[in-house]
């Protein structure tokens, strides 16, 4: 019933939009899928490079000296204004 309902509504609503923006709608759709499907091919291929960069660098070695450098170490953090 619902479902009946909405289609009546969407058709409704299709009736009164000019074509133009009809157009307009289904483009916006198309781009926001398209964005998706790139967002999730990027998030693929940075996991499997952080696979492989897990896989080469073996494992942590320990820290065998503190007392050398006690500091921020130079370039790795952002400089405040």
């Amino acid at each position: 019933m619902a479902r009946a309902m909405g289609r009546r509504g969407g058709r409704a609503r299709a009736n009164r939009l000019s074509p133009e923006r009809r157009r307009q709608i289904a483009s916006l759709g198309g781009e926001a899928r398209q964005r998706s499907v790139l967002a999730t091919r990027r998030l693929f291929e940075n996991l499997l490079y952080a696979a492989a960069v897990r896989e080469l660098g073996g494992e942590a070695r320990e820290v065998l000296r503190m007392k050398t450098f006690n500091g921020r170490l130079p370039g790795l953090y952002e400089r405040r204004s």
